[in-house]
């Protein structure tokens, strides 16, 4: 990741964790808005090999998610009708957004590294936490800033129940 930009990590960390926020309210529709048109989700299956810990899914490989922001709109629409049975009642989350690194992307982009917790609690269940951390790449719109990758790497290795809540 190179240099870090110092004087962006403030402003990038308000927008993560105002992004959090989003989420935890139930407040979808916003949160959506926070990603490009052309955004991508993904997030790789992490391998557990005597030999190389690290390893994860490559690009084209299998993946745990692999969306773009139409299909987590498609996502959403479906919770919205009450036919996603997995978020029936939905799930109470709290997202925990922590270490965040900034550095120079791409292009017009920089790179948000973070690590992150999220709880879910379901019904009558005990409560799971999802561990690992995120690489986001964000542009500059406006005032503020869209989403136009996320990947996620849990730590996990097996996930606990069905992934039915945004990381």
């Amino acid at each position: 990741m190179g240099e870090y930009l110092l004087e962006l990590r403030p402003e990038v960390e308000a927008f993560l964790f105002h992004e959090a926020l989003l989420l935890d309210d139930l407040r979808f529709d916003e949160w959506l808005a926070l990603f490009a048109d052309e955004a991508r989700y993904w997030m790789p299956i992490a391998e557990t090999l005597d030999y190389d810990q690290s390893r994860v899914s490559a690009e084209g490989e299998w993946a745990l998610v692999e969306e773009t922001k139409a299909f987590m709109a498609k996502r959403l629409e479906r919770m919205k009708t009450g036919m996603a049975f997995a978020e029936q009642p939905r799930s109470r989350t709290r997202h925990y957004v922590s270490n965040v690194l900034v550095s120079v992307g791409e292009g017009e982009t920089v790179i948000a590294r973070s690590n992150i917790l999220v709880f879910q609690g379901r019904r009558d269940r005990k409560g799971e936490f999802f561990a690992g951390y995120r690489l986001d790449s964000l542009v500059r719109h406006d005032s503020s800033w869209l989403i136009t990758e996320r990947r996620v790497f849990l730590d996990q290795r097996v996930l606990p129940r069905a992934l039915s809540v945004f990381l």
